[in-house]
C-alpha cells in the first residue's frame, strides 16, 4: 500500500509542478505544505511540529531565515521567540497551488467518476486518525 501511495504522490507532485511552471512558482512539496500550514498571523516552529513537520529542527530548518521561497522568520519583541510567516509571495504561491490542486482534483474526479468520492472519504478518514 505504501508503494502505491508513494507512486500516486510522485505522479501528483509532477502534475502540480507542471501546472505551476507557467506561473513561475517552483516549490518543493515540503515548502508547499509549510505555506499551507501557516496561519495568517504566523506560527512558532513548535506549533508547526503539531502539523506535518516531524520535529522542531525540521520546523526551524523549514523557516530558515527567509531563504526559502514564500515564508520568512520574524522575531517578536521577546527576541527568544521565532515566528514563521508567509510573505506576499507565499500568499500568491499558496493561492495558485490551491487553485491548481482544485483543478487537478476535478480532472481526476471526472476520469475516475463516483469512486473518487469514496476514495477521498477514506483518505480524509485515515488522515484524521
Amino acid at each position: 500500500m505504501l508503494a502505491v501511495l508513494s507512486l500516486v504522490e510522485r505522479r501528483l507532485s509532477a502534475a502540480i509542478s507542471e501546472r505551476m511552471a507557467p506561473h513561475r512558482v517552483v516549490l518543493r512539496g515540503s515548502h508547499a505544505r509549510l505555506l499551507n500550514l501557516l496561519p495568517h498571523g504566523g506560527a512558532r516552529p513548535t506549533e508547526l511540529t503539531q502539523g506535518w513537520i516531524p520535529n522542531r529542527p525540521s520546523a526551524s530548518a523549514s523557516g530558515d531565515g527567509g531563504r526559502r521561497p514564500g515564508h520568512r522568520r520574524a522575531r517578536p519583541a521577546r527576541r527568544r521567540a521565532t515566528i514563521v510567516r508567509r510573505t506576499a509571495e507565499g500568499d500568491r504561491a499558496l493561492a495558485l497551488i490551491r487553485r491548481e490542486l482544485a483543478a487537478l482534483e476535478a480532472e481526476l474526479a471526472r476520469a475516475v467518476g463516483e469512486r473518487r468520492r469514496t476514495f477521498r472519504a477514506v483518505l480524509d478518514e485515515l488522515a484524521a486518525g
